[in-house]
């Protein structure tokens, strides 16, 4: 399923679908579609899903609480959902309430993510 959407591409990679967010800004019909795209892949397929996020210059909260969501109800079925390009603000977040293992399930997963701060 390689698929583009107006604002995202979405293709199968190994083991499972990534997300790319084509769009430079978050706004209404951004969120509506990956909305839809998610739950697509959530009910429609058996795979982890990976999102690269590195086009986004922030994420709003509102949005970084619906990824969670979507990463804890993908755990209750045995997957996970990856971030990768988080922004500096969003993964310290994560880190202060202890959630990154949530969308990070590995170290070498961590270290991949290219935007996370190393030290």
């Amino acid at each position: 399923m390689a698929k583009k959407t107006k604002y995202l591409n979405v293709r199968e990679i190994q083991n499972a679908y990534e997300i790319v967010i084509s769009s430079k800004e978050v706004h209404l019909d951004l969120e509506e579609e990956l909305d839809s795209v998610m739950h697509m892949l959530f009910f429609q397929t058996r795979s982890h899903i990976q999102m690269d996020l590195s086009n986004l210059p922030y994420l709003p909260i509102t949005l970084l609480t619906k990824l969670l969501n979507m990463a804890r109800d993908l755990r209750l079925k045995k997957r996970v959902l990856v971030l990768n390009g988080l922004n500096q603000s969003s993964y310290h977040y994560l880190k202060r309430f202890g959630l990154i293992r949530l969308v990070f399930p590995s170290e070498a997963i961590l270290r991949e993510s290219h935007r996370v701060p190393r030290g």
